[in-house]
């Protein structure tokens, strides 16, 4: 089971699907396993921030619809400082989540 938290954005996003812009203003964020990290690294190109790859593998833009969308590395380097925040802040959350996961387990 993956754990990950939902958020709402500053802005919204706009992805294109089938020529068509739909505006995502929810995104959640998501863990991811070892072997996703590391893919998400390896599409990094010389001179892209690898924090930025892992952090659009672990995010979904979700549309009005409740549809998830993946999101880009473009995408988030070109987004607005106060969805990077936010971004940030939810995966700072999900890390907590998972800490918390973590030690419920060792009480058990």
């Amino acid at each position: 089971m993956k754990l990950s938290v939902v958020g709402g954005l500053a802005v919204a996003i706009t992805v294109l699907v089938n020529n068509k812009a739909i505006k995502c203003s929810k995104v959640e964020v998501s863990d991811l396993s070892t072997g996703e990290l590391f893919d998400a690294r390896a599409r990094a190109k010389e001179g892209e921030y690898l924090s930025l790859h892992e952090l659009a593998a672990k995010t979904k833009l979700i549309d009005e619809n409740d549809v998830q969308h993946e999101i880009t590395y473009e995408m988030l380097r070109d987004t607005s400082s106060a969805n990077f925040k936010k971004l940030e802040e939810l995966d700072f959350d999900l890390q907590a989540k998972l800490k918390a996961e973590s030690l419920e387990s060792q009480s058990s």
